[in-house]
């Protein structure tokens, strides 16, 4: 008897190829980038009446569901129309909350039976580990979604009208979705001025303050929120899982807003701001990071330590289930939690007098040195591929490596390389911001195979020298 006849005998024939949950949320949202790409390619959607470009228009589409907020066109406002525009805020939309959440809504709506097989690909998709409930969550998540939105646009309608005008409205709506969803596109270019963001605002306690608010309720995740929401924001009663991503949001936030005050207080980035405008501009620029990509600064000419920070707090990113992207909050605690142990020689990782799994140590690590992996083989590509596309003094290292952490992580600032990417450029950094939103788990999941002989064997251990 062959290897291969005393494996199926052991463990069965092998069966057909089935789509996962990691299988459908991949080409569910392919499929949601392929149709946005085709309907912004329509010269309806643009200010000219023009075709677009359809890579650009793959680009564009990528960044919208991806939340990253990078353009290769200049700029949305300028370029797009407003039919253009309304396209990419229901793609940013799709993207924020997820295409099966919305999916399962509008199956609730034509009353249309939710299946097991949708229950668990929102299971996947929302990071959770049981598959009970989930049509109840995907209806929590969007009125979490819309009410939290609701609220921004309120907070951001006066300022936006009273600089702005009527179109102001438009701006509020497009701003407060578009921060929640950490998506950083903005359509403030027709009367900011093209490529601006939100510097026209750097100084308006009322602007910075709600849009961070946003960011940030985004970026702790859906879980965390409606923890909060049914705890009425005591700390003591969280899921240790809401502890860790609040105590680790609040840090990041912290280090980043001292560092930033330090390092571009007398720096190019904030010159001519007063005291008080370049505290508020450094908490801004604490928070946008962590995969938001709106900038009441310019980040190119922020100081080389500041945008070493930046690349920083864009790969830790948001947290798990969140409308962000980047390794996560909880990696990083995890990470951190590991390392000292190590150092220690515990045998256990513990937090808040709990043990966390091995399987979620193991994890961590994976995902930490996948993502490190693509963004070094992007950067390196992207440093052959773009020689020639863009001026010697903006294709620097410094300035390749802060684009692909940019777009890995679906943060969506920039220092000025992605409006001059090549073809091959726009392709590598299409997959990235791809593969950012889906997540190195989900990717990870795609190619989980079923158990063979050499996987149920235990092998003895060995010791290795380390350090």
């Amino acid at each position: 008897m062959t290897d291969t006849e005393r494996q199926r005998k052991l463990f069965g024939r092998k069966r057909k190829f089935r789509l996962n949950p990691a299988h459908k949320i991949v080409l569910g949202f392919f499929f949601v980038i392929l149709a946005g790409a085709f309907v912004l390619c329509l010269p309806v959607s643009s200010r000219s009446g023009e075709w677009m470009n359809f890579l650009d228009a793959i680009f564009t589409a990528t960044s919208a569901v991806s939340t990253t907020g990078l353009v290769v066109v200049g700029d949305t406002a300028t370029y797009f129309g407003a039919f253009g525009q309304a396209v990419l805020l229901i793609l940013i939309q799709f993207g924020g909350v997820g295409f099966m959440c919305i999916t399962t809504l509008i199956m609730m709506l034509l009353r249309r039976k939710i299946t097991i097989s949708d229950r668990m690909v929102m299971q996947a998709e929302f990071n959770q580990t049981d598959n009970r409930g989930m049509v109840r969550l995907g209806r929590n998540i969007m009125l979490v979604t819309l009410g939290i939105e609701g609220i921004g646009f309120l907070l951001l309608l006066y300022p936006f009208v009273e600089r702005n005008g009527g179109i102001g409205v438009w701006q509020a709506l497009f701003t407060s979705v578009s921060a929640f969803c950490n998506a950083g596109f903005d359509v403030m270019g027709v009367t900011q001025g093209a490529g601006t963001s939100l510097m026209g605002f750097a100084g308006n306690v009322t602007v910075n303050l709600s849009v961070s608010f946003l960011i940030i309720a985004g970026g702790f995740g859906f879980t965390v929120l409606m923890d909060i929401g049914r705890k009425k924001g005591d700390f003591r009663k969280f899921t240790y899982h809401t502890k860790i991503v609040i105590i680790t949001s609040f840090v990041l936030i912290v280090i980043g807003w001292l560092f930033y005050f330090g390092a571009e207080y007398y720096g190019q980035a904030m010159s001519g701001m007063t005291a008080g405008d370049k505290l508020l501009a450094s908490f801004f620029q604490s928070v946008s990071p962590r995969s938001a990509g709106f900038a009441t600064i310019e980040q190119s000419n922020m100081t080389s330590a500041s945008k070493f920070m930046t690349m920083l707090l864009m790969f830790v990113g948001a947290s798990p289930g969140s409308t962000g992207g980047g390794i996560r909050t909880t990696t990083l605690a995890i990470i951190i939690l590991v390392s000292i142990a190590g150092i220690r020689g515990n045998d256990e990782v513990t937090v808040f007098k709990r043990k966390i799994s091995s399987r979620n140590s193991r994890k961590a690590v994976g995902v930490f040195v996948a993502s490190l992996l693509a963004v070094i083989l992007a950067t390196l590509i992207l440093l052959i591929t773009e020689e020639g596309h863009a001026a010697p003094e903006t294709l620097t290292f410094e300035n390749v490596l802060f684009e692909t952490i940019s777009a890995y992580t679906t943060a969506g600032l920039s220092c000025g390389i992605t409006g001059t990417l090549s073809i091959p450029g726009k392709i590598i950094m299409s997959l990235l911001m791809f593969f950012g939103r889906v997540g190195m788990v989900t990717i990870g999941l795609m190619f989980l195979h079923k158990k063979g002989i050499d996987d149920r064997i235990t092998y003895p251990e060995v010791d290795l020298m380390i350090g």
